[in-house]
């Protein structure tokens, strides 16, 4: 084994030659004079790379680094890098016209607060008022107190926990604690639960950390010396360590839908993943008040999972017993306009929800879900009955607002959800008659919780619209079909479907959801419906990539926006997945990319002004960007799914519209991606006039007819579906598995 060449060295950063949040590669001037062993690269400079902050060009750094050989030749991954502090009045007006956009912003700050450096590193902030700062609002301090603790407090943070942890746990945790005695306090109170409970560090990274670290303040005590840290014990085996695996454990298996798992296939994960700390397994599931074991099933759940549960079995129960009976005549509304009349099934629902206080609309796609939506709408109306209209995403929320003829909103935004407070609650219900969600299939066990929380029963009834034969949530639970098959609740279930035969996209998508084969073996175009609304090109994977493109091109040439187009492919990754469908679209789709226009880059994707972007992830933090002012504590929520467009890039800062205007920084980026193609499940909930559906063989896997389903019903006017047809005629004869392990329907079902 090669022992590794660590060495010091100082130089002055010329370039950044690549730049993304947890990887940088930048260039370096040194004095080989002073420093002979430093190891020049190809192009006559010294790579330095690694999990780094923003470094300032012409800048000297102190840089400690692990000597490798890499494709540009020799480079150095850093171990620690640093600057001196300034000491001086001049060098900390130097070290502020390096962030600051001019030199106004830099006169102010010296002029009130000199001494800002020792200020943000000692946590001396409370005294500073910005009004006396011109143009330096919130967002600008933010900029200056995070490069100083970048440059400084950072950097001092990396040698005192010996490199063992790296730059970016270490901001995170400086972000969180905001001092080094802090974070020592922390991590020797209970360290698994201070870097697992940090955002993008996961168990593995942090036993990995936690053990390697352990082992070199134990070695440093037999020592004689001093360890940054004593932890007291062998964290291996520890009690801590076997917590934070079922924890973990139990949050993947949330990830997967489920919100329980058995308790003996949980003990088999747990071994495979440490097995030396396997003996406290019993205590803690057994006694942690953070784990909740249920001895009949002998299944194991996150307590705040099982309690969610449980209070939605609790309030569905409660609401159902509250007789809130109206005297309607419904018969009034069977006719919705001279053209369109209710059928039967359709009629039931008038008369459900004047009879019942919760009860539910389920409806396959052409069913009549949206007539029947609006003839409830029209009563509610006539008879001065208040309502709400809800769904789970925007984009859902805007499918319904333009269906319904009526303001519609997300749930979120419905119950006044503005980072942390929710403004409706079971302190202040929601003021109206009836609460309407549709695509319900989408909400998850926490966010039902909030809805019926925001629900006075005793006034207020709720209609829940969904698709049985749609995905489940992609978050935690299955609340749309336990609902359905604990049969405590009302419900009409609508099965005829309308323009069946005639309209291509619904002859389609009934025959799929039903696993119908639809298609023939021909080489030849295969068009469905008297509208020819669907159209099933029979293509070769390696060539799907190619047509899709062109058929974009194409529309685009014909009228469309490229908001009226949807790409749907059922990977992200590979081959044939979005980010690389969203590579070859950017350029088609953006004028700016073959411009070279301003952008940012994440990774491997680049950002321009005008692109279509989506939140891959809750955001519930996410800061309102306002042109004169941004206060960091006017917080919206972004949810996972929804689609906007980039505004403005500025100052390393991306301004996004989505249904508020927000300001991202490159940590926010992370969890935003093209979205000219998405995945198929991100697609419920809402609509485009083009649908563009691929089914390579390469995902044969994914398929499935319930996800082809998904994709075809996002369509309102045509479907190009590009693959081939042994690979969809077999995905169409395989269901999805909607059998998450959940307690909901249980606790419907048993309790009285």
């Amino acid at each position: 084994m090669v022992d590794k060449i660590i060495v010091d060295f100082d130089g002055s950063m010329v370039r950044n030659i690549h730049d993304s949040n947890d990887f940088k590669i930048y260039a370096f001037d040194v004095d080989y004079y002073k420093y002979p062993n430093i190891k020049q690269n190809k192009f006559g400079n010294v790579s330095v790379l690694g999990n780094l902050p923003d470094l300032d060009e012409g800048v000297e750094y102190h840089i400690k680094a692990e000597e490798q050989q890499g494709s540009r030749g020799c480079q150095y991954k850093v171990i620690n890098i640093k600057r001196d502090r300034p000491r001086t009045e001049s060098a900390t007006r130097l070290f502020l016209q390096e962030i600051l956009d001019s030199y106004q912003q830099v006169e102010e700050i010296m002029r009130e607060y000199p001494d800002i450096i020792d200020r943000v590193l000692s946590n001396r902030l409370n005294d500073i008022d910005l009004k006396k700062l011109y143009n330096i609002g919130e967002y600008r301090f933010g900029v200056i107190k995070r490069r100083i603790i970048e440059n400084f407090a950072l950097a001092e943070l990396v040698d005192e926990f010996k490199g063992f942890i790296e730059f970016k746990v270490l901001k995170i945790l400086y972000d969180k604690y905001g001092s080094i005695d802090k974070i020592k306090e922390k991590l020797k109170d209970d360290p698994y639960k201070c870097l697992c409970g940090l955002s993008r560090i996961g168990f593995k990274t942090a036993d990995k950390i936690l053990i390697e670290f352990n082992k070199e303040c134990q070695s440093m005590i037999q020592k004689g010396e001093k360890p940054p840290i004593d932890f007291d014990c062998d964290l291996l085996t520890s009690p801590q360590r076997q917590k934070a695996v079922i924890i973990f454990l139990l949050e993947e298996n949330e990830n997967k839908g489920n919100t329980k798992i058995d308790i003996k296939n949980l003990r088999k994960q747990s071994e495979g993943l440490a097995k030396k700390c396997i003996e406290h397994f019993v205590d803690i599931v057994k006694n942690d008040e953070h784990i909740y074991f249920d001895k009949n099933s002998m299944t194991v759940a996150l307590q705040e999972t099982y309690n969610t549960e449980k209070y939605i079995a609790n309030r569905i129960l409660e609401g159902l017993k509250v007789e809130n009976i109206w005297t309607i005549d419904t018969a009034r509304y069977r006719k919705v306009n001279e053209e369109i009349e209710l059928t039967d099934q359709q009629f039931q629902v008038l008369d459900m929800i004047c009879k019942s206080n919760i009860c539910i609309l389920n409806g396959f796609s052409g069913s009549g879900k949206s007539q029947t939506t609006n003839a409830v709408i029209k009563m509610l109306k006539d008879n001065k009955k208040s309502f709400r209209l809800f769904a789970p995403t925007g984009r859902a929320a805007k499918v319904l607002a333009e269906y319904a003829k009526e303001p519609a909103s997300t749930i979120h935004r419905g119950l006044g959800y503005i980072p942390p407070e929710w403004g409706y609650n079971d302190q202040c219900p929601l003021p109206c008659d009836v609460v309407i969600v549709d695509e319900f299939s989408m909400v998850d066990i926490f966010l039902d919780k909030h809805l019926l929380e925001a629900i006075n029963f005793n006034k207020t009834k709720l209609l829940m619209i969904g698709d049985s034969a749609q995905i489940p949530s992609i978050s935690a639970g299955n609340v749309f079909y336990d609902l359905i098959n604990s049969n405590k609740i009302p419900i009409v279930s609508l099965t005829q479907i309308f323009r069946y035969d005639k309209g291509g996209i619904l002859t389609v998508a009934t025959k799929t959801r039903n696993c119908e084969v639809f298609l023939i073996n021909s080489s030849e175009h295969q068009v469905f419906g008297e509208d020819k609304g669907y159209v099933f090109i029979p293509t070769p994977q390696e060539k799907i990539i190619n047509k899709v493109v062109m058929m974009y091109n194409k529309l685009l040439n014909t009228g469309y926006a490229v908001e009226d187009i949807m790409i749907l492919s059922a990977y992200n990754i590979g081959e044939y997945g979005t980010i690389l469908i969203n590579k070859f679209l950017q350029p088609v789709s953006n004028v700016n990319v073959e411009r070279k226009g301003i952008h940012i880059q994440i990774g491997e994707t680049k950002f321009y002004e005008q692109d279509l972007v989506m939140q891959t992830t809750n955001n519930y933090k996410a800061i309102k960007y306002k042109e004169d002012w941004i206060d960091e504590d006017d917080k919206t929520f972004v949810a996972n799914g929804e689609i906007g467009t980039i505004l403005k890039i500025e100052y390393g800062k991306v301004i996004i519209q989505f249904d508020d205007i927000v300001i991202y920084n490159k940590n926010d980026l992370l969890e935003v991606k093209l979205a000219y193609s998405i995945g198929t499940i991100k697609s419920q909930g809402g609509q485009a006039k083009i649908v563009i559906l691929i089914t390579p063989k390469a995902h044969t896997y994914m398929l499935n007819s319930n996800l082809i389903y998904v994709g075809q019903t996002r369509a309102k006017q045509k479907v190009f579906h590009f693959g081939e047809i042994e690979t969809v005629n077999r995905a169409i004869k395989k269901k999805a598995d909607f059998n998450r392990k959940t307690y909901l329907r249980d606790l419907l079902i048993i309790q009285k």
